[in-house]
């Protein structure tokens, strides 16, 4: 009999709390329509590439307007020379670029007369996304192919950009595994003042001389603390693994950090929006989980239809996740993720502010 009431007692539990139910039920929905979304879509995504046309003659002028700009999957863009197209393909504003010899005109009609041609063409390409470059490479191929009408591969010239180490499926993985560690810390950091607020010891120390602004403090350093434990085990973690770090460690570390600041200013503000624990962990995982998804933790965000990129990326993840990538596997400098820095500097104030002032709203009251 005890144990059939002690059932019942942990069934009303479940059911009397809304939100927690909704998690329980709405979680693996929220997932699928997120995952519909990605892979569902009819949306092609478009990956931007740059054309230098050094034959400039009226086939290699056809191939471009009536080839290469007629794919769905392209975004082209033509280039007068080498040096224009490399710093965007650096700063990441392209995915690749091609140069058209000279000659390629002629190759292309001498294989419309029946006679011997070589058709070749070279392409430069941002070889930190391996999911995107592999793609790129192959549509490429295709589209020359079908241009030229030969039947067999033409030859691609394919050369990354200046990387020290050959980018492996673990080197484009790392950075983003780790943007998901930093993103538990949304869930990690919310328990505590949660635990404490339902607890009652907060309303303890509010009659002792301890002021609002000592609680932010105290919480807020020891997630600090917890935060740059973290970066260290993940970025050791992945170089033990094999990830090879080209780029400033430093610079990805200050990256790392301020995602980790976005988490846990985002972790205030769900445990001040919170009456308890069994709130504030479903409303955190329901935060972090979906935008571990969109933002490209696992696969590239590139796959993804674009109204689902412009979500990701009104949030930190997807910012640090280009930029970090770019810095540890591409040797990628400041200037080149200046955007994405800024970006998660203006996100880690702003979050934490809001934080700081619900907390305070609510232990005043």
């Amino acid at each position: 009999m005890r144990v059939w009431e002690l059932c019942k007692r942990n069934l009303k539990e479940t059911y009397r709390d809304p939100l927690a139910l909704g998690f329980l039920l709405g979680f693996p929905l929220l997932f699928m329509l997120i995952f519909g979304a990605i892979f569902s879509g009819d949306e092609t995504p478009k990956f931007a590439i740059g054309v230098i046309d050094k034959d400039n003659t009226p086939l290699s002028q056809a191939f471009v307007t009536e080839a290469l700009a007629k794919v769905s999957a392209l975004k082209v863009t033509t280039y007068e020379d080498t040096a224009a197209a490399l710093k965007d393909l650096t700063f990441g504003d392209l995915k690749a670029y091609i140069i058209i010899p000279s000659g390629f005109g002629q190759q292309v009609s001498n294989n419309w007369q029946g006679e011997k041609a070589d058709i070749t063409l070279e392409m430069t390409y941002d070889e930190s996304d391996v999911m995107v470059s592999e793609q790129l490479i192959s549509i490429i191929n295709a589209v020359a192919r079908a241009f030229a009408r030969i039947e067999i591969p033409l030859t691609i010239d394919a050369n990354p950009i200046h990387i020290e180490t050959k980018i492996n499926y673990v080197d484009f993985m790392g950075p983003g595994i780790i943007v998901f560690g930093l993103l538990i810390l949304i869930p990690t950091s919310a328990r505590p003042i949660v635990r404490d607020k339902e607890k009652g010891f907060m309303s303890r120390l509010l009659t002792t001389p301890t002021r609002p602004t000592d609680f932010i403090l105290g919480y807020s350093l020891s997630m600090v603390g917890i935060t740059l434990a973290q970066i260290i085990i993940f970025i050791v973690g992945a170089w033990a693994i094999g990830m090879d770090i080209v780029g400033n460690l430093w610079l990805a570390f200050l990256i790392f950090f301020l995602t980790g600041l976005c988490s846990i200013g985002v972790g205030m503000v769900i445990a001040s929006l919170s009456k308890s624990e069994n709130q504030a962990e479903p409303m955190a995982w329901l935060f972090s989980m979906p935008l571990a998804t969109l933002s490209g933790c696992w696969f590239s965000s590139d796959m993804m239809p674009s109204y689902i990129r412009a979500i990701a990326y009104a949030f930190p993840y997807a910012h640090s996740i280009d930029a970090s990538r770019g810095i540890l596997i591409r040797g990628a400098g400041l200037e080149a993720v200046s955007y994405d820095f800024l970006f998660l500097i203006g996100w880690a104030v702003v979050i934490f502010a809001i934080g700081v002032i619900l907390f305070r709203r609510n232990m005043r009251s």
